[in-house]
């Protein structure tokens, strides 16, 4: 078995925030609002696609936190 470092506390971070932005629904309701638009797009649309890619960033990542780790390291017998 390969031991592996811990995951960074930058990653676990962005992992909580990841987590907050998405299940907390004040942010979503304040961003929801009737009037605001931004290039013409309500501001509810505009947080899920921008939520959506800071997501994406953080496996992105996590991804190569784990790499850097040795994570995916096969040991061969």
């Amino acid at each position: 078995m390969v031991s592996v470092t811990p995951r960074s506390s930058f990653v676990s971070i962005w992992f909580v925030l990841d987590a907050v932005l998405a299940l907390f629904p004040p942010v979503y309701w304040i961003a929801g609002g009737p009037t605001p638009l931004i290039a013409g797009i309500p501001c509810s649309i505009v947080y899920f696609v921008v939520l959506t890619a800071f997501i994406c960033g953080s496996l992105i990542a996590a991804y190569i936190d784990d790499e850097k780790r040795g994570a995916f390291r096969v040991s061969t017998p």
